[in-house]
């Protein structure tokens, strides 16, 4: 009530004096999953900064969503996505990729059943659907906000803002056109384009003129199908997979227990939506893994992957601030490699077969986003939509950059062990920092030389072996790495006129090396590249370095943000924190086609963080199983349970329109009525009975009774802070705003 938030408030701002300002809000990742999440977030993030708890040791938000912390961003980035050889990287990010290709758009009406706009105003993204002087902008800008007139009024889905995204330049997506990339460099030189700036300009007018078209637009057309799927020691058939039975339908074309109706061609415009969609887009999946979980089981090819233990290599998480090494303590087992090792096989034997299929160096186009810590931030401070001539199409300002770069298949595998000249050339960079590296590309040139085998016969730095790559990291970061500390603070200076570089004066002679972490892990160093300062064993907390040396923050004014003033945002009426009820299960169509009995009841789902598991891995093995039951309990409340006939360790199932989930019951006062919970990540390896409602099929995982949502008010781009960065932006695969009907079995079958 309002009597318990007014007290609330007045503690939380009467500890943020008496603590100086050390007020923290502990959050995970579970509130990511829910439709409204960043509304919850910004909440949180809103009472921090009004008691300048931001960036301050002891206050801030403390927020944890797995050990995912790349600390030598900078030096990693560069081996990992080619920047050595002046490649382009290819990023996507993973759910856009998901809702649009595993087809989960089909079946729901997209945001418009489960998302409100303030004051009752249409969702068409037309011109007259965003607010304008009374949300706080100009008319003006309100009517640039949508897609234009021609789409005024008309159905509007999430996968139209997709397609909106992309051709805005806000998101990427792969394939990226109606065919291949190599075929429209070709076609761009016959058409008489001489030089790269001659291709991106075919490019451009091709798109205007629509006979090039984006592959997001028609997804389904079998020249837009993903075909090849590497998953690198990841579960992404299992439990990363938000829509699991989607997945093993339109991915896979194997069984599945979903009896979803496909409903979107009603309430999509800017996407072709003819006929069903395609069952099996797949035609070989390729799994690097060491264990045989749910994806491995499903995977065509299991190459065998080095554990832990097994190979040489780096590990860093946002938990601690140390750097810390992997070793080979026993040979791989069997036939298993690294992964280094794996790739590298797999790059020479691509070499090989290019000799015969690909012989000469191909010109290849790649469709880069709107980039974050750029100019870009201000290409599009309104929102425009060239496609339908309201705008000129211009790349990098309207529309995304293009980048024509010279793919040499048959150099693929020299080039993955050689660190190549871009480095030495443009140094490192991140986060808008670029660090020159010339000095240090040839100090590990001459620590770890390597030639290269072919025309160039040059001599690059190695990184044949994991050890090398583990070095080359660790050489040329600023996180491990004093003297580029330096240079970044020198980068950051320039931009900000700040003095900065005494920060990593006392350590600038440091060069933390591969056996340096082997003795003894150590702690990575104050960078720019990261917020937090960390000299003289200080704990990290982010943003100290923009609170204490006043580095402004990445956002368009440099301050921290309350007010959002992105025209989507303003449409959506978020421009400021605010409240929203979360879909209800008469909204989110979860239920269409599933009926109730008199024996069970509507639960929302939920599926917290692993309980019994090793983070999200050998959740089936002996001990974590034991712990569990011997298998992955549904938990109720108590006296829900009683109501429905449930008794602690009978078997319940779980269903809804996207699947069925059968196991047994654990049934506990700590989980509130109205819920049910399983606990990732759950595998199709152990225990699973068959389902009667479905027909006798081998009922699913946690992830077999959801199918994502996307919000598109997160796809929001192109102007300030809301610009593309790898990892960074881009919309939340949401699953916690689902509905299951949950009943009592009375024997399983196996």
């Amino acid at each position: 009530d309002r009597r318990a938030v007014v007290e609330f408030a007045r503690e939380w701002a009467e500890n943020g004096e008496k603590t100086k300002d050390k007020t923290m809000v502990i959050i995970g990742a579970g509130v990511n999953h829910w439709y409204h999440s960043n509304l919850i977030y910004r909440a949180a993030i809103v009472s921090l900064i009004l008691t300048g708890s931001v960036g301050v040791n002891g206050g801030g938000l403390a927020h944890y969503v797995g050990q995912e912390k790349v600390a030598c961003s900078a030096s990693w980035a560069s081996v990992a996505f080619a920047g050595d050889w002046k490649m382009a990287p290819r990023h996507q990010n993973s759910p856009s990729f998901h809702y649009v290709h595993s087809d989960q758009w089909r079946y729901e009406r997209g945001y418009a059943a489960y998302d409100t706009l303030p004051g009752g105003r249409a969702r068409g993204g037309g011109a007259a659907d965003v607010g304008g002087a009374d949300v706080g902008r100009t008319a003006e800008s309100g009517a640039a906000a949508g897609v234009g007139a021609s789409t005024k009024g008309a159905a509007d889905h999430t996968i139209d803002h997709q397609v909106r995204a992309v051709r805005r330049g806000w998101l990427p997506f792969f394939p990226q056109f109606d065919r291949s990339p190599l075929q429209v460099a070709r076609e761009a030189r016959t058409a008489g384009a001489t030089d790269g700036a001659g291709v991106i300009e075919h490019v451009r007018s091709e798109l205007e003129a629509r006979r090039l078209g984006f592959a997001v637009e028609d997804p389904d057309a079998p020249s837009n199908w993903p075909r090849l799927w590497f998953i690198w020691r990841g579960n992404a058939i299992g439990s990363s997979a938000k829509g699991h039975e989607y997945f093993l339908k339109h991915y896979l074309g194997t069984h599945t227990g979903t009896v979803a109706t496909e409903c979107a061609a009603d309430h999509a415009s800017e996407v072709t939506c003819e006929g069903k969609a395609p069952i099996g887009k797949m035609d070989l999946v390729v799994d690097l893994n060491f264990r045989m979980d749910t994806t491995a089981l499903y995977s065509d090819v299991i190459l065998p992957a080095a554990t832990w233990y097994e190979k040489d290599d780096l590990n860093t998480t946002d938990m601690h601030t140390f750097i810390n090494p992997m070793q080979a303590a026993v040979a791989p087992a069997w036939e298993s490699r690294s992964d280094w090792d794996i790739f590298k096989t797999i790059a020479e034997k691509v070499s090989d077969l290019a000799r015969t299929h690909l012989p000469t160096p191909q010109e290849d186009i790649v469709m880069v986003p709107l980039q974050h810590d750029t100019p870009d931030e201000l290409a599009q401070p309104r929102v425009v939509d060239w496609s339908t001539g309201e705008v000129p199409a211009v790349p990098g300002v309207t529309m995304p950059k293009f980048r024509v770069v010279e793919r040499d298949y048959v150099q693929l595998y020299e080039r993955m062990v050689s660190l190549g000249p871009g480095i030495e050339e443009n140094g490192v960079a991140v986060h808008g920092l670029t660090m020159p590296a010339a000095d240090m590309y040839n100090e590990l040139r001459g620590r770890q030389p390597r030639r290269f085998r072919g025309d160039d016969g040059g001599v690059y730095p190695s990184l044949e072996t994991g050890r090398d790559v583990a070095e080359a990291i660790l050489h040329l970061d600023p996180a491990s790495n004093g003297e580029m500390a330096h240079r970044g603070y020198e980068a950051e200076e320039l931009k900000t006129g700040l003095s900065l570089t005494d920060l990593a004066e006392g350590s600038r002679d440091t060069r933390i090396s591969f056996s340096d972490i082997v003795a003894q892990p150590r702690r990575v160093l104050t960078t720019p590249t990261w917020s937090g300062l960390v000299n003289k064993g200080r704990a990290y907390s982010p943003y100290t370095l923009n609170r204490e040396r006043l580095v402004p923050w990445r956002t368009l004014t440099g301050r921290q943000h309350v007010y959002l003033d992105h025209d989507l945002y303003l449409q959506w009426g978020e421009n400021l924190p605010t409240y929203k009820p979360r879909p209800d299960h008469t909204m989110t169509d979860d239920l269409l086609q599933t009926r109730m009995d008199e024996q069970g009841r509507i639960l929302n789902y939920i599926t917290p963080h692993s309980k019994w598991s090793i983070h999200s891995t050998f959740s089936d093995n002996l001990r974590m199983m034991t712990l569990s039951r011997g298998c992955y309990p549904a938990w109720l409340n108590d006296k829900e349970a009683a109501e429905l006939g449930i008794d602690d360790n009978d078997w319940v199932e779980l269903i809804n329109d996207h699947g069925v989930f059968v196991q047994r019951a654990a049934v506990s006062s700590r989980i509130p009525r109205g819920s049910v919970f399983v606990y990732h990540a759950t595998e199709r390896t152990v225990g699973i009975p068959k389902s009667a409602s479905r027909g006798g099929k081998r009922a699913g995982m946690h992830n077999s009774l959801d199918r994502v949502k996307l919000k598109p008010v997160l796809m929001a781009g192109g102007y300030a802070q809301f610009t593309y960065a790898f990892n960074y932006w881009g919309p939340v695969g949401v699953n916690r705003d689902t509905y299951v009907f949950v009943r009592r079995v009375d024997r399983p079958d196996f």
